[in-house]
């Protein structure tokens, strides 16, 4: 307004100096014309008249009867309330539903959840809320493998296929192999073949953690069961979760999680393959990029992909020389 006063820019060039339109400048400057510097705040919003509102007693049927067929979409709850007498439309129940945050199915039973008395929770609940705030300790990696076996699915002329995936709970340094069973030998060999990775890169692996299936086995050491056997020869300390809480291995589900979504759903849509050894490789060439190329955001890697942390354990060792790496 200032400028326009001064008559030296055409009011074409002061919009463009304001960076605004030539005709929401002509609106501002009718505002200040009409209403002085008034004119130019913004406008309180006052409520529009919407005639063709529901009516408030409409509506407290409809959410009443929601509350007791929270299921019941927006067609079925018109429908019914016409049995009752009360003539509304899709519509206006949909309406009435999406005003109030009730418009998915979702969104009506956890509003029906909210409208119940607080009951007291399960030490199951508690245990597994607390879950959330706890961290796994793993100093330094190869201090503790956590290690879970999942089916991928049924290819043809292969029949079922397995995932056996291990992470190093320090750095998220990932493996991952495919079987056709999901057997103690299996989970064996898998173990045997991180205990020898991690030893070409200069690392024992001292603990691994998996939950209480079958081919693992029990925590205690024994020479009965084939995978506690592999424990025993390696040197390695075999944890498992607490029964019924599979959160407590959640580096090794949110790895198989992380594999499921980023290859297996893609590679298996691209590509149909013949053999195990075929869709191996391409798991192999995923695996190089998640632990070389792909950088993580959690707590410990901070950034860095999971072989910088595996590597340099700690981040302020970063100012040192890095070692060379090789794939």
């Amino acid at each position: 307004m200032k400028l326009d006063q001064r008559k030296v820019y055409t009011r074409r060039e002061i919009a463009s100096k304001c960076q605004m339109s030539h005709t929401t400048f002509y609106k501002f400057l009718e505002r200040y014309e009409e209403q002085g510097e008034a004119g130019l705040y913004d406008k309180e919003r006052v409520p529009g008249i919407r005639p063709n509102q529901t009516p408030p007693d409409v509506e407290e049927a409809i959410l009443a009867f929601v509350q007791d067929h929270p299921a019941y979409g927006p067609k079925r709850i018109s429908a019914e309330l016409k049995k009752g007498g009360i003539k509304v439309g899709e519509t206006a129940v949909y309406g009435v539903l999406k005003r109030n945050g009730l418009n998915t199915r979702r969104d009506r039973l956890k509003w029906i959840d909210s409208l119940q008395p607080p009951q007291e929770k399960t030490a199951w609940e508690l245990d597994k809320e607390a879950s959330q705030h706890r961290h796994v300790h793993a100093p330094v990696p190869g201090y503790l493998v956590s290690q879970d076996g999942k089916l991928i699915g049924r290819l043809a002329g292969i029949g079922k296929v397995y995932v056996q995936a291990g992470v190093d709970c320090a750095s998220s340094y990932g493996w991952a192999k495919l079987y056709t069973d999901k057997t103690a030998d299996s989970a064996a060999d898998f173990l045997i073949h991180v205990h020898r990775d991690c030893q070409s890169m200069g690392v024992k692996v001292q603990r691994v953690l998996t939950d209480n299936g079958r081919e693992y086995g029990s925590s205690e050491p024994t020479y009965g069961h084939l995978f506690g056997a592999t424990c025993l020869i390696l040197g390695i300390k075999h944890k498992t979760t607490k029964v019924k809480h599979p959160w407590t291995n959640g580096y090794a589900e949110r790895f198989v999680q992380t594999l499921y979504q980023e290859f297996f759903q893609v590679a298996l849509r691209w590509k149909r393959y013949t053999s195990v050894e075929e869709l191996q490789a391409d798991l192999d060439r995923y695996l190089y990029y998640y632990n070389w190329k792909r950088p993580h955001q959690g707590r410990r890697t901070r950034g860095r992909t999971p072989a910088e942390a595996f590597f340099v354990p700690y981040p302020d060792q970063l100012f040192l020389p890095a070692p060379k790496l090789t794939a």
